[in-house]
């Protein structure tokens, strides 16, 4: 017998998350899709820096994955920071064409996870991997344009605000023009505070609708806005229970990853001897292990440069790096795959509460009901038949 899954509609479910997280069809996605983000990155920093168009360089995504997460997202968040606040033309078009590469990849991939999640959840029943990425490929669109949504209407409104500094320019008219209609500034001031700080809030649950109920982009937005307003002290309340709950797992996890590699190392280091220390101290220079940081003890190693290693040791260590990336990017698959289950499961407890709809309510495609309504015609029934046979008998008697 199968097992049977309690739901509680309550918070406790969220707890799932991290059960549902490990799903085979899940990790797939979320690691193709974080290499794919990754070598999206790199390839278009590299492209805009050789063109001169950004001071930045692919080494801070090099780094991000080599080093811990507390020594890399300092770096790279800093570096994002320097290349946006000029507001040069040449950088903003590169962040905008590495976003919206990003977006796209996580479209079809978090579509897919949050399909798989919200049939899982509401169903209890498991989706191919194919059918997940036929529908997110259908609803592509939707997923793209529905975090882009909340930050089309700031824009809009702070370019109202524009034409009218723009025609504060005319002189005595257009000033008097900007102080009679101050107020709409105002007005656009405070809607784009609303749209954008609701929007960011809200945004975790637009994917999730989307898989849910088949919807659109503009579906996506109006019930993340209305689950956020609407329920606030319900939805912090979600929030921190999946924030505590995921660090926690998230450090399990961490831990278990290093442990796993640092096990290896010792183990393989007491039947190679000297040459695998000098190998370990030579990744030391070069990568963190542990993917948060806290895990590795600072210790002293000497010095090792790459010409005093072999070609064979030089291979083994460049393995050793590839193995540890690998590692690192399982561990943070297993973070993005945690979140879209568990803003999945936030969703349908949010929808339940406010809209007063049953758990087990989800979109499913009629693909299956129309093929099989498509197979009962093709192959009438026995009745049918039958039917079809007496009915000259009867015009006959007629």
């Amino acid at each position: 017998m199968g097992e049977v899954k309690t739901i509680r509609h309550d918070w406790r479910d969220i707890l799932r998350a991290f059960k549902m997280a490990f799903d085979p069809k899940k990790m797939f996605l979320g690691y193709s899709a974080l290499l794919a983000s990754l070598f999206w990155c790199t390839i278009v920093v590299a492209l805009f820096s050789a063109l001169k168009l950004i001071s930045t360089t692919p080494c801070i995504f090099i780094r991000l994955v080599l080093c811990s997460a507390r020594e890399g997202v300092p770096v790279i968040a800093g570096n994002v920071s320097q290349a946006i606040m000029p507001l040069d033309f040449g950088e903003l078009f590169a962040l905008s064409i590495l976003i919206f590469g990003i977006l796209a990849i996580w479209s079809l991939a978090g579509g897919a996870i949050t399909r798989i999640s919200a049939v899982d959840y509401a169903k209890d029943e498991s989706i191919c991997l194919i059918d997940a990425l036929k529908f997110s490929r259908k609803k592509f669109w939707s997923y793209f344009w529905s975090p882009l949504v909340p930050v089309i209407g700031v824009f809009f409104f702070a370019l109202c605000n524009v034409i009218g500094g723009l025609l504060g320019r005319i002189p005595v008219f257009g000033e008097i023009l900007v102080a009679l209609g101050f107020p709409f500034a105002l007005i656009s001031g405070f809607l784009m505070v609303f749209i954008g700080l609701i929007g960011a809030l809200g945004l975790c649950f637009m994917f999730p609708t989307i898989s849910a109920e088949g919807s659109d982009a503009f579906d996506a937005m109006s019930r993340a806005y209305s689950y956020v307003i609407s329920r606030p002290k319900q939805f912090i309340l979600y929030c921190i229970i999946n924030t505590l709950y995921g660090l926690i797992c998230l450090i399990f996890i961490a831990c278990i990853a290093w442990l796993v590699v640092r096990l290896s190392f010792y183990t393989i280091g007491i039947g190679m001897g000297q040459k695998f220390g000098l190998i370990q101290s030579f990744l030391s220079q070069k990568c963190n292990i542990a993917c948060l940081g806290f895990c590795n003890v600072p210790s002293p190693q000497p010095l090792v440069s790459t010409a005093s290693l072999t070609w064979s040791l030089k291979f083994l260590a460049g393995m050793l790096i590839v193995y540890i990336v690998l590692i690192k990017l399982t561990v943070w698959t297993f973070v993005l795959t945690y979140l879209f289950s568990a803003k999945t499961i936030i969703y349908f407890l949010l929808r339940k509460d406010i809209d007063s709809t049953d758990i087990s309510d989800v979109y499913i495609e009629e693909e299956k009901t129309e093929r099989s309504n498509a197979e009962v015609k093709t192959f009438p029934s026995s009745g049918e038949g039958n039917k079809d046979n007496s009915s000259p008998d009867k015009e006959s008697r007629l």
